[in-house]
């Protein structure tokens, strides 16, 4: 069966084969982000309710940036051997693996500092950045 889905490399912007390549989050990055945002929460809340309290001027802009998950041939990557979470090209080539994927990082704690969820948007809308429909599983007219 053709895969049904093609991981761009985010470094020569080309597709990666099963055996050559990964979609990956910095683990180490992961962890600094969630310190910040635990920071960044203990500072605003309101001790009298635990609620989170915000002065006048946008405090919420100065909130921790997500992760960002990339793609790399192993060729590519630019910090090869480096502390990361990475998912083998060949098992993320259906709508169904990547289906599988989700549901097993919605078990991380640590998901939610990433941006998986704008990765998803872009896969399903069809303008995503790492994950592109297959030009091989599709049909010619």
């Amino acid at each position: 069966m053709p895969p049904e889905l093609d991981l761009i490399c985010d470094g020569c912007r080309r597709p990666i084969a099963d055996d050559d390549g990964y979609l990956w989050v910095d683990t180490a990055e992961v962890r600094r982000t969630e310190e910040a945002v635990r920071a960044w929460e203990e500072e605003r809340t309101d001790g009298a309710d635990g609620s989170l309290a915000f002065s006048e001027g946008g405090d919420i802009f100065g909130y921790p940036e997500k992760v960002r998950w990339q793609a790399h041939h192993a060729r590519c990557d630019p910090a090869p051997g480096e502390g990361a979470y990475d998912i083998p090209a060949a098992k993320i080539r259906s709508w169904e693996q990547l289906l599988e994927w989700t549901a097993h990082l919605m078990e991380k704690s640590w998901l939610s500092h990433t941006d998986w969820d704008d990765f998803l948007r872009g896969v399903h809308r069809g303008r995503g950045r790492l994950v592109v429909a297959s030009q091989a599983g599709t049909p010619n007219p």
